[in-house]
This record gives C-alpha cells, structure tokens and sequence, in this order.
C-alpha cells in the first residue's frame, strides 16, 4: 500500500520501495566492474604500449568512485539512492565501451593518451588490459539493468511527465531539477562531441567526434546522446527527490570516466593544448554534481515552497520566451553557417563550398521566425509544439554542410594512401593549405543552439502539461489516445513510414555521386540524418496523445523537417553535374502531404471541441 501525506504535508515515499536484493546483487556487480576497470587502468591495453602520462592513479579512482556512493547509501539503508546511482553510473557504458573497441580495431587512429600514445602508424595487439576494460563496461551495463529492475516498482505509479499531483511540491522539484539538470547534460554533451584537446604530436591526432575514426565517432556520439536522455528519463520517472540525486550523482561520475582524462591528458603532455571538448564535459560534471550534493530533501520540498498555484504557474512564460529567444539566435547562427565560407585556401585558387548551405540557411530561416512567433503571447502556445520538432532541421542541415569541411582537405592520392591511419595522417600535414573557414564555426554553434532549444521547449512543454486545469481541451486528454489521433492514426502511420523513407532513400542521383545514406556510404551528414528520423517519427507517435491544436502544431514542425528533405534536389543538385532527383523526393513529397492530411485532420478535431 501507499502511504497517505498528512494534511498539508509532503508526500511520503512509496512503502513498496526498490527491492533489497536486486539492489545488492546490482551493488556485487558494479564492485566487480570496478576491479575489472581498474586492471584496465594498470594493465596494458596494447602490446608494448605506452601512457601518454601518468594515468595510472587517475583511471584507478575513475574506476571505483562511482560504487563508493552506493555502498555507502546501501549501508544507510537508502536502497532506492544506492540503486539510482548504479542506474547513472551505467548509462553511458554502451558508448565508452564502442570507443574502446576502436584500440582493437585501429589503436594507430585512436586518441586516447591516457591509455595508448602511438609512436607510428603500427597495430599493437590487445593485451589483458583492454580486455579488462571491455569486460568492465560489461559489468557495469548489467549493474545498471539490475538496478533498474530494482526501481521499477518504484516507477510504475509515477507519471514520467510529472502531470499528477499538480498542486503539490513532486511536480515542484521535478521541474526544478529539469531546468537546472537538462542544459547542463547539454553542455556536458557537446564537450563529448567537440575536440578534447590539441596537438603537436603528429601521431596523436587532434580530432572531433565527427573527425575521429569510426569506433569512437559511434561511441561518442551514443554517450552524447544517452547523457540528455538519461537526465530526463531519470529525474522524470523519479518520486523521490533523493532518488533523483542519486541518478544525477551517477550521471556526473560517468561523464567524469569519459570527460576528465583528456583533459588532464592536456594539462599533463607538453605536446597537448586545453580543447574546448574537455572544458564543457569537465563544466558538466561540476554542474550535475552540484545539483546532485545541494538539492532538495528527500521530501522534494524546499525552504519556501508552497503547494497549489503559487508552485507551479510561475515560469512558463519564461520558458516560452527563453525558447523563442533561443530558437531566433539559433537561427541567426545557422544563416551566418551558411553565408560565411566554409572551407579557406591558403592560395589563390577558389575554395569549394558546401552544396547544402542554402539548406541550412532555410533551415535557420524557418526556425527563426518560429522564435520569433514564441515572443507572441498569444501564438506561443500553438507554435511552441512545432519548434520542438522544426529545431532537428538544423543539424540535419549542418551536419552535412560540415562534411565539406572536413572532407576538403582530403585528394584523390590521400584516400589511397597505403597503411591504416594513412589518410588521417596525410590530412594532417597538409591542413595547412586547406582549412576550415568560419561559418565552420558558426554551423557548430548552430547545432549546439538547436540542442538547447529543443530541451528547453520540452521543458516548457512539461510545465504546460503540469499548468493545465483539469477541465481544459477535454477533447484531447493529456493521458491516453485521444478520439483526434484516432481518426487520423491511419494517415499517421502513412506518413511515419513516408517520412522514415525520405530519410533512408537518396535525393540525389549522377555519374559517379554516392549520396550519405542512413546505412550506406556513412559520414558526418549520416547523423544528421539520424535525428531528423527519430524526430519526426517521435514527433508522429506523440501526435495520437496530443490534444489537437498541439497535434497539429507538431506535425506542421514535422512538415517542415521533411520540406526540408525535399528541397535538396533544387538547393543541393543543381550544384551536381549532371544530377537528377532519386526516389526520396517523390517520398519526401508524399510525406509532408500526409503529415500536412494529418494537422488538418487535428485543426478541424480542435474547431468541433
């Protein structure tokens, strides 16, 4: 049974709490994790391989950090904050273990001074370290599957959006904890994605994420991604105030093991500058562990907090219009990506530009004015939805407008460069004649701005949801499919399996082009790719439990994703030679008619409520 608040009381914790001994058995298999990892650390990874710097001491504590706040919160008797921590610690072991593989794979390519600095363009074999290592993030992924089995019971009466109980103080923290949490998950993401460090070693290479080799691209990119997530889905699902610290206290730990190295790696080799990759994750994890040392009481009741309308009607203007200004700077970084040069030459010959710009400018141009209609009253509510799902056009569009950045210094002779780390290395030494120009940098600030846009207006959604009186648009009920998204749940699922062929086919066809595809020829736009799939489809699976004006507004933004798909065959091909349009348009343009079906289906639902 539950346990009943006392009048005018916090609300007390679920008497059905985590089970005891899946919470030890996950606590025995993170202890296990820890040792593995720290013998990774002591051991070699690679035959005859040497540390870029001390690292010894650093990965040990990395290593066993993270079970110390939980055997300490289990010999407290806290199950539920001992599990919780397990659960964050794990959530970015998928990634870091991908990016381990890459020292299997190609060791000679690898960026990783903590555990390998190459001398040549040799492959050492693995060697009982890196084993341990992998077995390690093993480990540390069962621990979290067991912990979650533990809070399981704890989550299944909660509401991941924090919709009940909305005049008390749960839904209080919740939003709290988001607004704080979710920008510095963000920021902690982006420093995963950008260049750790720079180098003078001609064998250690300076790279990015989206210039770094494959294993560590994947892994990278997997831990960027599961760090928002994870903030969401864990402070969203958590009752307990505590619990949600835990979480956040396991979330900064993980992000520390993967963020933390390079940038002692920096300030420890000579041959190494301070990138701004390691400054952001480092700002990360200071941020999350703040906010998991100094939040609010078990109870989620702070000094000060009062219940009813006073808890929770402040801030969602705010937010609306912090969403609005974002989405318009966003949108100025993104024309600016686009207009100013993306690739310089050091001689006098031209330098080759992006095809895709122009879709980036129209993908900054449409998320501008939809910020800029946020800073409406009366129309943020409507438009609010739709810059939720419009701000994936932006790294769609930037992400293949940086592939020519990184691309152009690469000739014909260097793809054929003999010797694995052959390519790299050669685009190295003549980065000097062929670099990056500046609206390199405003296309990554762009992308990095649609990031934070799209969490801080579902954040805003969250709070609307919370907002809403009990009796307000009956017709499309917060919980459950609404009689709207029932009418045009068939015309939905056209459109999903449109859009997810949009995306999937190529726009653009012509003698020797091979268009980036979702699962051929994969690179940078690839990604880009990848988000605007997931969210679109995201966006068309919340439509059906949407009430209708908020349907129609995310299938509009979703509209204009696919719109965007479409115009690469007039704004990209007319700079091929000799291109035509390949199948995904005629898809793209089924698409956006059957999402465009779809908002007109909900705008009518909305008149006749």
């Amino acid at each position: 049974m539950t346990a009943t608040p006392a009048a005018g009381g916090p609300p007390e914790p679920s008497a059905s709490g985590p089970d005891p001994r899946l919470v030890r058995a996950a606590l025995a298999v993170a202890l296990v994790g820890a040792a593995l990892r720290v013998a990774g650390g002591i051991a070699p990874v690679l035959e005859g391989a040497e540390r870029g710097f001390a690292s010894i001491p650093l990965l040990v504590v990395l290593a066993v950090v993270p079970v110390v706040p939980a055997c300490v919160l289990v010999a407290r008797s806290r199950p539920g904050a001992a599990a919780a921590v397990l659960l964050g610690a794990a959530v970015l072991a998928p990634g870091a273990a991908v990016a381990d593989l890459q020292l299997v794979v190609d060791p000679s390519v690898a960026s990783r001074p903590e555990l390998y600095l190459p001398v040549d363009l040799s492959l050492p074999e693995p060697r009982l370290g890196l084993w341990s290592l992998l077995a390690g993030h093993v480990a540390a992924i069962s621990s979290g599957l067991l912990a979650f089995g533990a809070l399981r019971v704890e989550w299944s009466g909660s509401d991941p959006l924090g919709t009940e109980d909305l005049g008390g103080a749960v839904a209080a923290w919740r939003r709290r904890y988001l607004l704080v949490a979710l920008p510095v998950a963000v920021v902690g993401a982006c420093g995963l994605l950008m260049t750790p460090f720079y180098s003078d070693d001609v064998y250690l290479l300076a790279q990015n994420a989206f210039e770094g080799p494959g294993m560590e691209l994947v892994g990278g990119v997997l831990c960027a991604l599961a760090l928002p997530v994870g903030v969401v889905l864990l402070v969203a699902s958590c009752r307990e105030a505590a619990v949600a610290r835990g979480a956040l206290a396991g979330l900064a730990l993980a992000l520390a093991a993967v963020g933390v190295p390079p940038l002692v790696a920096a300030l420890a080799m000579p041959s190494l500058d301070v990138g701004a990759g390691s400054v952001l994750a480092v700002l990360g994890v200071a941020g999350l562990g703040l906010l998991a040392a100094l939040g609010s009481d078990s109870s989620g009741r702070e000094a000060g907090d009062v219940s009813g309308e006073g808890a929770r009607m402040p801030g969602r203007r705010r937010l609306e219009v912090a969403t609005g200004v974002l989405a318009a700077v966003t949108g100025a970084l993104a024309v600016a990506g686009a207009l100013l040069p993306q690739v310089q030459v050091s001689g006098e010959g031209p330098a080759p530009q992006s095809p895709a710009r122009w879709l980036l400018f129209a993908a900054g141009f449409v998320l501008g004015v939809l910020g800029l209609a946020l800073l409406v009253d009366r129309l943020a509510p409507v438009v609010r939805p739709a810059v939720s799902v419009a701000w994936a056009g932006v790294p769609f569009t930037a992400a293949a407008v940086l592939d020519t950045a990184l691309t152009s210094g690469y000739t014909p002779s260097v793809w054929s460069a003999p010797g694995p780390g052959g390519p790299q290395l050669r685009e190295y030494l003549t980065a000097e004649s062929i670099g990056s120009g500046p609206g390199v940098l405003w296309a990554w600030l762009a992308m990095v701005g649609a990031v934070v846009t799209a969490c801080c207006s579902v954040v805003a959604g969250v709070v609307e949801r919370e907002d809403l009186d009990e009796g307000d648009d009956v017709s499309g009920a917060a919980s459950g499919v609404s009689g709207v998204g029932l009418r045009m749940l068939t015309p939905l699922t056209a459109a999903t399996v449109l859009s997810v062929a949009a995306f999937a086919t190529p726009m653009v066809t012509a003698p020797e082009y091979v268009e980036t595809g979702l699962w051929s020829d994969v690179g940078p736009p690839t990604w880009g790719l990848v988000v605007a799939v997931l969210t679109v489809t995201g966006a068309c699976a919340l439509a059906v439990r949407s009430r209708p004006s908020r349907a129609a507004a995310l299938l509009a933004g979703a509209a204009c994703v696919v719109g965007l798909r479409a115009a690469t065959v007039p704004l990209v091909g007319g700079e091929i030679e000799g291109s035509s349009a390949g199948l995904g348009l005629w898809f793209s343009l089924a698409a956006t008619v059957a999402l465009a079906a779809c908002a007109t289906i909900a705008v009518l639902g909305h008149r006749r409520a």
